[in-house]
């Protein structure tokens, strides 16, 4: 009898930079837009359900370069609980009765745990823009570190799939 195998791996033909910095994301967009010379803007938020079904929700800011056909998407590694419609109903939760919040907080890839940010560029010759991007990146002050990320290698690699 033969055997046939289901093939479940995705195609990640995109560029994934891992980005150290401690500035806020806003900052930080900000200042990639003006070293790449883009618009990255506030696009959507990416749901992402995580610990005992919590919901969390990353922000994901975009820019379409029609002239060379990329796509760039820019996202925090690190969210904060988004808090479910039922909150008015737990009247029996100990936090809820003291008006007090429990700030909890996920990574998109928690096996990343010192990157702060993602770059993700996709497009049909990413490949020939990588040195020009890393090096405009590389001039932004408050960037720590960079490093290109092989999204085949990650376990949450799926969680970069939009």
């Amino acid at each position: 009898m033969t055997k046939h195998f289901l093939n479940t791996e995705d195609d990640f033909n995109f560029l994934v930079i891992g980005i150290v910095c401690p500035e806020n994301q806003y900052v930080l967009v900000s200042r990639i837009n003006h070293a790449l010379n883009i618009n990255l803007s506030l696009d959507d938020y990416i749901d992402l359900s995580h610990r005992m079904g919590k919901d969390f929700k990353f922000s994901m800011f975009n820019y379409l370069d029609e002239e060379f056909n990329l796509e760039y998407n820019f996202l925090p590694n690190r969210s904060n609980f988004s808090a479910n419609e039922k909150a008015g109903n737990d009247t029996g939760n100990l936090f809820s009765q003291m008006n007090e919040s429990i700030d909890e907080s996920s990574r998109l890839i928690p096996e990343l745990t010192k990157t702060d940010y993602f770059l993700l560029i996709k497009g049909d010759e990413y490949n020939h823009f990588i040195y020009k991007i890393t090096e405009g990146l590389k001039q932004i002050p408050e960037i720590v570190s960079i490093q290109e990320i092989i999204p085949d290698k990650l376990s949450s690699k799926n969680n970069l799939i939009f």
